[in-house]
């Protein structure tokens, strides 16, 4: 309601007053009135009199009675206060030109007009709006504020259903589509290993941990950006809406990355599948690139060498930064000197004594101005690097204040993979060539059915029809020889015990058969497959599929347990392997693993 309005409401009242002015109590008289007392309805006679007594006076500045002569204090006020209120004629409000209101004589004192040369007697417009006007203006205030509330809170459901279904676009994305790149894998698999640790489903937000991911917290929000664009990641809750960005039109444009945990695409499958899946599929793509591993492990580490070298001329001996101008330096010189083959430790010990020096020039040299010192530094590390190739250096252990990044930890797993896989991948190739060069007469064989074989059997088919007649089982016979088992968990088993039972023993994955795997290098060792398994996720044996590979066999893939056994240069009946046999094959077992994605 505005000014005109109240204005024109008091106007619209005045004749219904006219008609009560018999009625009216004036003070200080009908003639010259300058207060009136307005009565609540139904006070009494008495409540009147009490009130009438109390507002009286015959000129501004001195009231009639005292409250005590009036009656007791406590009761007094009580009763003006719920009886009535005062209306000063002459001081109207500004807004609604109406009189202005008072409930006790302190707010007549409050007016500061209640004094006789100071109290006018004629209407003036005076102080601050009338209690009317005010609670009409607060009224009003309130709507708004409410109008405003409302708004808000329809505005931010908006914006939490938008969220909420952008959540859920980003949860129904495809698979990835293409290999991440070194640094994002990186990224991605050490993500894996956090939350491994935690036993949690996601990570972050970003700027909520205490550590970063990849060189720093800037790399950091780049990686999962890409990440996420990749179909590798996706936001995840809790979050509000203050994680989002949004158009004009309540639309979500996207995530402000560091403020909203993160979780793997559920396009990867289950939440345990999806952690085995990335270690399988980043682990391979590492290790196939690890020269690329190796790059940003020399960049990480050497960006940490910086770090210790600033640190050590900041923390102990109080120096100013490096200059910014010599960070590129002193980066490429760290960089440089561990492509050459100095390792984290060695470089370390080289900031040490260069910081040491830097420090002893400058405090035997007057005038240097700020920085010096740390420049002088940098220059020392790239000299005692020149000087001490092909020489001894200490290993000195970086101090926990130089941050790690989670990456680093990944990557170098991954190079110790890679060396473990191509060293036994050596060995395997060593013994599987020693193994080769035995001679092995030439013999055709087409697809063996082991069981079935009259010259690898030891009992004949009457005994055995009679034993399937009565349902007794065969319990296996003859000589034992010993043969490896790759199981279906991956596992290399090496059991001695008759062919009948190594036959069974992967047979019984399928339907009681087998068959002969005549591998083609080394040719004295060859393996039993069972016939006729349901292929499923439970029965693969990836780790036995690769070692077939190895031993240049492409066919595939193979389900439930297979056995290798070797056979002599003169027959095919399976005898037992030999010690570089079994050597060749724990070696082709190891690189296996490693490249099926298992852990050693």
């Amino acid at each position: 309601m505005g000014k005109r309005q109240r204005r024109r409401n008091r106007q619209q009242k005045q004749p219904r007053t006219t008609v009560k002015q018999q009625r009216r109590h004036l003070i200080p008289s009908t003639e010259h009135p300058l207060l009136e007392v307005v009565f609540k309805p139904d006070v009494s006679d008495k409540d009147k009199a009490t009130c009438l007594d109390y507002w009286s006076f015959a000129e501004p500045g001195t009231w009639a009675y005292k409250v005590a002569e009036i009656g007791p204090t406590t009761a007094v006020l009580r009763t003006v206060k719920a009886s009535c209120h005062a209306d000063l004629l002459t001081i109207v409000c500004p807004d609604c030109a109406g009189p202005k209101s008072i409930y006790s004589r302190s707010d007549m004192a409050a007016t500061r007009k209640w004094a006789p040369d100071v109290f006018p007697n004629e209407q003036t417009v005076l102080g601050g709006s009338c209690h009317d006007c005010q609670a009409a203006a607060a009224e009003e205030e309130a709507q708004e504020s409410r109008r405003v509330a409302e708004e808000h809170r329809q505005q931010n459901q908006a914006r939490v259903d938008a969220a909420s279904s952008w959540l859920q676009e980003q949860e129904r994305r495809a698979f990835p589509s293409s290999y991440p790149s070194v640094v994002n894998a990186l990224a991605l698999v050490s993500m894996v290993d956090i939350m491994q640790r935690k036993n949690t489903e996601a990570i972050g937000p970003l700027q909520t941990l205490g550590y970063s991911l990849a060189a720093s917290a800037e790399v950091d929000v780049e990686v999962f950006r890409s990440l996420h664009q990749e179909r590798w990641i996706c936001p995840t809750l809790p979050a509000t809406t203050g994680d989002f960005a949004f158009d004009d039109d309540g639309t979500v444009r996207g995530v402000y990355i560091k403020q909203i945990p993160w979780c793997l695409a559920p396009a990867l499958g289950s939440k345990t599948a999806a952690r085995r899946e990335i270690t399988s599929l980043l682990g391979r793509m590492l290790i196939s690139r690890s020269d690329e591993v190796r790059d940003q492990v020399h960049n990480l580490q050497a960006g940490m060498a910086v770090a210790y070298l600033e640190g050590l001329l900041i923390r102990t001996y109080r120096e100013e930064p490096i200059p910014e101008h010599r960070l590129p330096d002193a980066y490429e010189t760290f960089l440089g000197a561990l492509r050459e083959g100095f390792t984290l430790g060695q470089l370390i010990a080289i900031a040490w004594s260069a910081a040491a020096a830097a420090v002893a020039w400058g405090q035997r040299t007057p005038g240097l101005k700020p920085g010096n010192v740390s420049a002088a530094a940098v220059t020392n590390v790239g000299r005692r690097i020149g000087f001490l190739h092909d020489r001894r250096i200490e290993e000195y252990d970086l101090p926990n204040w130089v941050a790690r990044p989670a990456t680093l930890g990944a990557a170098l797993r991954v190079l110790e993979q890679h060396d473990a896989e191509i060293e036994a991948l050596s060995r395997f190739l060593t013994l599987k060539q020693r193994t080769e060069a035995r001679p092995l007469e030439t013999t055709e064989l087409d697809g063996d059915m082991a069981d079935l074989q009259s010259n690898e059997t030891d009992h004949d088919m009457e005994s055995f029809l009679d034993d399937l007649r009565a349902g007794r089982k065969q319990e296996p016979s003859g000589p034992a020889i010993t043969y490896a088992l790759v199981t279906s968990e991956g596992e290399l088993e090496f059991h001695t015990a008759p062919v009948d039972g190594m036959r069974d023993k992967v047979g019984s994955a399928g339907a009681g058969a087998v068959d002969r795997i005549w591998l083609p290098s080394p040719s004295t060792v060859h393996a039993y497959v069972a016939e006729l398994v349901t292929a499923s996720s439970a029965t693969s044996n990836p780790v036995a599929d690769e070692m077939l590979r190895l031993l240049d066999c492409h066919d595939g893939p193979f389900y439930g347990p297979i056995s290798f056994f070797a056979i002599s240069t003169h027959a095919t009946q399976p005898r037992g392997l030999d010690e570089d046999q079994r050597e060749m094959l724990r070696a082709a077992h190891e690189v296996a693993r490693a490249r099926a994605g298992l852990q050693g």
